[in-house]
């Protein structure tokens, strides 16, 4: 496709210049159209310099993208505008547009500037005779690999409009239980940054005060009161070696965490905490049963809806008992069986999988096992956000406490002290 050098204004008059891909003259007036602009003026590029796409200059503080231009630091697309886009596409498809229209007219309707440009490329990648599910998979950051499988099936099946509805469902769902799991840790969250601010307030200002009162009748102090000493002179002294040790056990986390025996040791750790390992277990199955009811509805075969199923989870233990799952699947083994033996998921799971297989309706039973889940997720945050309150109030009591009896055990001894 041509690409073109141009002058638009915005309503209050700013000029904005940059460059876009685009088919026609019509198509780039249209595409700046929708970012409130008015082409005034246009060139054809023709040197590779010129080609090179580039952000628009716009009013201060805003970055506005129009047909293939490429803005610098586009936040990823939310969930929300994946939703609102499969939607709109799919009744786009029903209404009988073709691909490519349905294409444009979405990518000219979205708020988010990076899914707006992979949306105008899919387009140019269909027109060039690519499948829409290829040529969405060269956007991992915008199209996830269940997306893609869903309109790879929906492509095979003649059921677009239908697989489209259904990651619209699947998107929505994961959004609302994001937001359960965000409520989930605001209250421990805001709690445990209140308690180091304490601590680091007492330590910064009131310990050194005690210290030098202290030194003035050369009074022995407790070990606890030492301690506190202590830590009250590294934090005010010697901070930036704290910080290095900090940053440097960080890295060393992370870089442990994305091995693969430490991404599965942490998360098999993270399934045996009290309280909120039996809370990640609900979220993970919730995950498996709503993505993989979505999946069999989007028409793919059942091994490899597992296996897209698996990768959505959010656990890698669980996620490599569903993969061993598949293979005893593909032996023949019953579903219900092979839940039951990874030893992975509550009994109900299992017994409603085998109602489903019984039934010949295990898309439904899956759909009850998703909404069950989301309802228990839901209560046990409400239970586990009463537990946590009383218990974080008397860790941080404690704490304070703590602080107090270091401060004022050498005080009940400076009678003595003064006396000698």
């Amino acid at each position: 496709m041509p690409t073109y050098r141009y002058s638009a204004r915005d309503r209050k008059g700013n000029v904005t210049q940059g460059v876009s891909v685009a088919e026609s003259i019509a198509e780039l007036r249209d595409a700046l159209r929708g970012n409130d602009l008015y082409l005034t003026r246009y060139t054809l590029a023709t040197t590779a310099a010129d080609k090179a796409p580039r952000a628009r200059l716009g009013a201060p503080g805003k970055a506005r993208g129009a047909g293939g231009i490429q803005i610098g630091g586009a936040k990823r697309p939310k969930l929300g505008d994946i939703v609102v886009m499969s939607r709109q596409f799919a009744t786009l498809v029903r209404a009988g547009l073709s691909i490519t229209e349905a294409l444009s007219t979405v990518a000219a309707q979205t708020e988010s500037v990076m899914l707006a440009e992979a949306l105008r490329q899919v387009r140019s990648d269909v027109i060039a005779g690519n499948s829409l599910a290829a040529s969405m998979k060269k956007h991992p950051k915008v199209f996830s690999a269940l997306y893609v499988s869903l309109v790879e099936a929906g492509e095979a099946g003649g059921t677009l409009d239908q697989t489209l509805e259904t990651a619209a469902e699947q998107f929505d769902r994961e959004a609302e239980l994001r937001e359960q799991v965000k409520s989930a840790m605001t209250y421990p969250t805001l709690v445990v940054a209140a308690s180091i601010g304490v601590v680091a307030f007492m330590l910064v200002f009131i310990v050194p005060t005690f210290t030098k009162v202290y030194e003035q009748f050369n009074a022995k102090l407790p070990p606890i009161t030492q301690m506190l000493v202590w830590l009250s002179d590294v934090l005010l002294h010697k901070s930036w070696i704290v910080l290095v040790l900090l940053v440097a056990g960080f890295i060393a986390f992370k870089h442990w965490v994305g091995t693969p025996t430490g991404h599965r040791l942490f998360d098999a750790f993270k399934l045996k905490l009290p309280l909120l390992g039996i809370l990640i277990r609900k979220i993970a199955v919730a995950r498996f049963a709503q993505t993989w009811s979505g999946v069999q509805k989007g028409g793919l075969p059942i091994l490899q809806a597992l296996e897209v199923s698996s990768k959505t989870c959010g656990n890698v233990v669980i996620e490599q008992a569903i993969l061993k799952m598949s293979d005893s699947v593909r032996d023949g083994a019953d579903l219900s069986g092979v839940l039951e033996a990874t030893g992975q998921f509550p009994p109900l799971v299992t017994q409603m999988v085998a109602a489903g297989e019984q039934s010949g309706n295990l898309d439904e039973m899956l759909d009850e096992i998703a909404r069950f889940f989301r309802r228990d997720i839901e209560y046990s945050v409400q239970k586990m956000t009463r537990v946590i309150e009383p218990l974080m109030t008397g860790v941080v009591g404690g704490i304070v406490l703590f602080v107090l009896l270091a401060l004022y055990m050498p005080v009940f001894n400076l009678t003595n002290v003064m006396k000698k």
